[in-house]
């Protein structure tokens, strides 16, 4: 009899050693950097973000992008991948979407290093020692993108681990800093928020489905299943490069033209005040909204279910399973979108009423985002654990 693979235990271990060298290399310090300007700030809802994919909420480090670029190029051609017709799709090869991502991933950690690169603050700045930071940069991202693609291919979790590390670093050095009185509230908050989003992403919708080809005992466990939280947190890590276009576009008007209303957007489209907050948070629910709809495409699942000759219980095929099904897509991911933007709202009031201290108001969003990341590395783990219980009897 064939022995066992032991794929559970070879890949935790490999995503364990991709732990340690990022750990190791994520805090160098770039070349020529006066370290004494950047001092650890609270968390708001831009460090949260930014450190989810960097690690720090500074950018004074060799690996400051992080996983950044990979993941906006990743999304990016995945986005553009799902708006093609489905022929298009089958006949586009996995090789050649890396090649884009590739592409693009190195367009976008070019853009992001001389960005950062400008707005440093140096020892002594010139153009060659701007020119070394842009490559140190380069090179932590072209590091952490590597660390990110073997760990998908031998480790768990994907890109959830390097993030994961990021996030609970930053979370002790924040709770080592604060007093247990300043912690109460969004500690009860974050409780009662990852019990709500360990629900959510651990439960499904199952719609029964009547399969032409199964006639069995096995018959009546045929069920589409769409999770509650449909695209987990993709729209909240992406929901700030979402947000940057409007920014962008406010600042490119602002220069060429000046007016009351374009100052106004100028000054405050930014995470740090009330309007840019309130902004942000519907671009997030609609971006959720969008996106579900995208990855979780009702048309794709209604004509395959109509050229398997198969069908939902009680539904006609065609147009009006599209429909029931896009019911359901529009539901949980409203309700996901609803708990996230009511969270970051939550957070935000607090935060603007001196309910809570600025540095600790975001603390619930963070156990958000790390217990969805955490229910999505158990499942790959349960999920190859599963496959190495088989034993082959031939």
């Amino acid at each position: 009899m064939k022995e066992k693979t032991h794929l559970v235990r070879n890949r935790c271990l490999f995503s364990i050693v991709v732990i340690l060298v990022y750990f190791l290399c994520h805090r160098i310090p770039l070349n020529g950097i006066d370290m004494s300007e950047y001092n650890n700030a609270g968390l708001d809802l831009g460090a949260i973000l930014t450190m989810a994919v960097s690690g720090a909420g500074q950018k004074c480090y060799v690996m400051s992008l992080g996983i950044s670029p990979y993941i906006t190029a990743s999304l990016l051609i995945s986005i553009l991948f799902a708006m093609r017709s489905k022929e298009a799709r089958a006949r586009t090869s996995p090789k050649a979407m890396n090649y884009w991502i590739t592409g693009v991933c190195f367009v976008v950690a070019l853009a992001q290093s001389i960005f950062y690169a400008l707005s440093l603050k140096y020892v002594e700045k010139d153009l060659m020692s701007i020119l070394v930071v842009i490559f140190e940069l380069m090179a932590g991202a072209s590091i952490a993108q590597y660390l990110l693609i073997n760990n998908k291919k031998y480790g768990v979790g994907g890109f959830a681990p390097i993030i994961i590390v990021n996030m609970t670093e930053s979370l002790i050095a924040i709770l080592m800093k604060s007093s247990m009185d300043s912690l109460m509230i969004p500690l009860l908050i974050s409780f009662v928020m990852v019990i709500i989003m360990v629900f959510m992403e651990l439960h499904e919708k199952k719609i029964p489905l009547q399969r032409v080809s199964v006639h069995n005992v096995h018959a009546k466990k045929n069920y589409l299943a769409i999770k509650y939280n449909p695209v987990g947190f993709m729209a909240l890590m992406f929901g700030s490069a979402i947000f940057m276009i409007p920014q962008l576009i406010v600042a490119l008007i602002h220069h060429y033209h000046k007016s009351e209303i374009i100052n106004f957007l100028y000054k405050n489209l930014n995470m740090s005040t009330v309007f840019g907050m309130r902004v942000y948070i519907v671009m997030l629910f609609v971006f959720t909204v969008l996106l579900s709809l995208l990855f979780v495409n009702p048309k794709d699942l209604s004509d395959d279910l109509l050229q398997g000759g198969d069908c939902i219980e009680n539904i006609p095929a065609g147009k009006p399973t599209r429909r029931y099904i896009r019911k359901w897509v529009l539901f949980f991911s409203c309700l996901s979108g609803l708990i996230m933007c009511g969270c970051l709202s939550l957070c935000m009031y607090l935060q603007f009423k001196g309910i809570v201290d600025a540095s600790v108001a975001m603390l619930p969003t963070t156990f958000m985002m790390l217990s969805g990341l955490l229910c999505s590395v158990y499942l790959e783990i349960r999920a190859y654990r599963d496959f190495d219980s088989y034993k082959p009897f031939i």
